[in-house]
């Protein structure tokens, strides 16, 4: 069975970090490939590693074992933890990291890992690197888990965890629909004592909220083109915005957006709002940063005025 671990830091590339748990997955899990997600993430900023999470993971394939090392806790009494998202395992520290994911997908089973019980015997102990020595073991462990499972068969509706999908894998052994106390790591959990948890970290702050048709959330990532990804999950806001009417964007200055469905629907000075590729709404301009444009950094909070109150 093929099975991918894929990486998310915010270790950047100058220090030996990545290499250092690229090395224990390889030795304990030499057959299976290591993709990163992006090793970029500022540093400490668990909102941003959530936002990654969250729009990445139903484009992963099945059989995965993600990992998420944002954990300005480490070293500290801060649970790890392991959520499951059909057949696939995301293993974050309990410090919000895991709280877009949650909120999108309430009934996907989250295990607390209970460290005493983790396999430590092929790394050497560190309390600032829970990288390297916790996560790792971790996750090359639970991959031995899951290529032992037998018999996979496809399913040719779209499974409650991958929204857009057709066709998906899922185990023959276990109810179509993963529930809050079975998974395909129920087995595995259960033998270490590793156990099913309702309540983990999350981050309030970081959910937009609407008073008096003024829409305030943050800024949870600025793309390599500048574009600005705010706390709106399309989802959830692509109606309301579209049909707010005039939209005012509060920040430093006061300005003007549209909404638009294309970069190319913008001339040039003008700033819009549109749904992004990766499910959240952003702020864009066409062919120019518009976080440069209008002086915008990542965490801050905003506000988008609208004219027109909600439909009831």
């Amino acid at each position: 069975m093929s099975l991918s671990f894929f990486l998310l830091t915010d270790f950047g590339s100058t220090d030996p970090y990545v290499a250092q748990m690229k090395g224990v997955l390889s030795t304990l899990a030499p057959q299976h490939q290591i993709i990163d997600i992006t090793h970029d993430i500022a540093p400490f900023n668990i909102a941003q590693a959530g936002y990654f999470l969250d729009s990445t993971i139903e484009h992963l394939p099945p059989h995965s074992v993600t990992i998420c090392v944002v954990d300005p806790g480490v070293g500290t009494t801060r649970d790890i933890l392991c959520m499951v998202l059909d057949n696939k395992a995301v293993l974050a520290p309990d410090n919000g990291c895991l709280s877009f994911l949650h909120a999108r997908f309430p009934d996907a089973p989250i295990y607390r890992i209970m460290q005493h019980h983790l396999p430590l015997e092929h790394t050497s102990p560190s309390c600032t690197f829970h990288g390297r020595t916790l996560f790792s073991p971790l996750a090359a462990d639970l991959a031995l888990h899951i290529e032992q499972i037998p018999s996979y068969v496809e399913c040719t509706s779209p499974t409650p965890f991958s929204k857009n999908s057709t066709q998906d894998c899922r185990l023959e052994t276990f109810p179509p629909q993963p529930t809050k106390t079975d998974s395909i790591l129920t087995p595995y959990m259960k033998r270490y004592g590793h156990h099913l948890t309702d309540t983990i970290v999350t981050l309030p702050e970081y959910v937009a909220k609407e008073h008096d048709n003024v829409i305030e959330t943050h800024v949870l990532h600025i793309d390599h083109f500048g574009n600005i990804i705010l706390g709106l999950p399309s989802e959830e806001w692509r109606q309301r915005i579209a049909n707010g009417g005039e939209l005012t964007l509060y920040t430093q200055t006061t300005r003007p957006l549209r909404f638009i469905s294309a970069y190319a629907d913008l001339t040039e000075n003008q700033i819009g709002v549109i749904c992004g590729s990766q499910g959240y709404i952003e702020i864009a301009c066409n062919m120019c940063s518009a976080a440069q444009f209008i002086n915008l950094q990542l965490g801050e909070l905003i506000k988008i005025a609208l004219s027109d109150p909600p439909e009831m």
